[in-house]
Formats: structure tokens, sequence, C-alpha cells
């Protein structure tokens, strides 16, 4: 398999990931509640780190080896701070993605004109307390239309495309300044050579 051949198929594999990480995190958030909901939630678990982390650096006052204690308290308090930044950026992302849907939707009901993509119509629906029969409707997973996707094909055609004219055209750049240098190089008198040292007495 060629190089092309291999960029192309990770660039599938990667726009395939980035629709369906979005609903994944809609399917996330539907489990845990609504988005001021998990706010709270994580607002909650976020404190009681802190609160851990205090009880850790008490803890350490008392031990010989101070300094590894503190930073080992500090390293947890890190990495549970940033699964919980990680969770709170994802919710607004599906805030912001839900917002975009419904202005997308309320311009597509005041001007008649021709169908909005499918990509910017549907989106990943923020979780709310429903009933369960919109259950399957917040967990469906948004495929793109064949034509959005040959679009993208040929938009990624074309870069690849571009990206291999300027790489021809770096190319023919550093050769010509190689031969220019060797051209000058070769109109050059030879350097003077040093002078012989005096014999030493």
């Amino acid at each position: 398999m060629s190089l092309p051949q291999r960029r192309w198929r990770l660039a599938r594999w990667a726009r395939g990931m980035l629709m369906v990480l979005p609903c994944c995190s809609a399917v996330l958030a539907a489990e845990t509640g609504t988005a001021d909901g998990e706010r709270e939630r994580i607002d909650g678990e976020r404190s009681s780190v802190e609160a851990r982390y205090v009880q850790a650096r008490a803890a350490c006052q008392g031990r010989f080896l101070l300094t590894p204690c503190l930073d080992g308290a500090r390293s947890d308090r890190r990495v549970a701070l940033d699964r919980l930044q990680r969770r709170q950026l994802e919710i607004d992302d599906i805030v912001r993605r839900e917002r975009v849907a419904q202005r997308l939707q309320a311009l597509q009901e005041r001007s008649p004109g021709p169908a909005l993509p499918s990509l910017l119509r549907a989106g990943p629906a923020l979780p709310d307390a429903a009933p369960a029969a919109s259950a399957s409707a917040r967990h469906r997973v948004v495929l793109p239309a064949p034509a959005d996707a040959s679009v993208a094909l040929a938009a990624a055609q074309r870069k690849q495309a571009d990206f291999l004219q300027r790489q021809r055209q770096a190319q023919a750049h550093r050769d010509a300044v190689q031969q220019r240098n060797a051209d000058q190089d070769a109109q050059r008198p030879p350097a003077a050579s040093l002078p012989v040292p005096l014999p030493s007495r």
C-alpha cells in the first residue's frame, strides 16, 4: 500500500471518529442527566478533590520525606482535575453544538431555500429529562450524506495535490540555488596559499 493510500485511509478513519465522538459524548451525558446537573456534579467532585488534596497535604506534614509525599498528592489532584476538566469541555461542546443546531433550524424555518447539509442540521442532542420514547432519538448516530463524503474526499485530494506541487517547487528551488552556488564557486579564482613560515633560529 502506497503512502498516499495510507494517508487517505487514516484521514477517512479520523473523519469517522470525529463523527462518532460527539454522539458518544451525548450518550455519556444522557446517562448522568442534563448539562446543568452534570456541571453541578462536576463542581461537587472538584470541591471533594480539593478537600482530599488538603487532607493529603496535612498527612504529609508529619512525614520525614515531605517532598515526595507532596508531589504524589499534587499528582493525584492534577489527574483528577484534568479528568473533570475534560468532562466539562465535553459538556460545553454538546451544549454549543445543540445551540448551533437550534439556530440553524430556526434560520431554515425562516428562509425557504435549499436544505442545509445534513451535517449542519443534525448534531448530537442535549440530554434532557424527556420520556423514554425519545431515548432512541438521542442515541441516533448521524452519518454524512454521500455527497458530503465525496466533497470531503475531493477537498482532501486537492490538498494533497497542492502539497505535492509545493514540494516539487521547493525541490526545484533548492536545485537552482545549488547550481547557482556551484557556478559562482567555479568563477572565483582559487584562494591564495598561506605564507610559508620562516625557519626558526
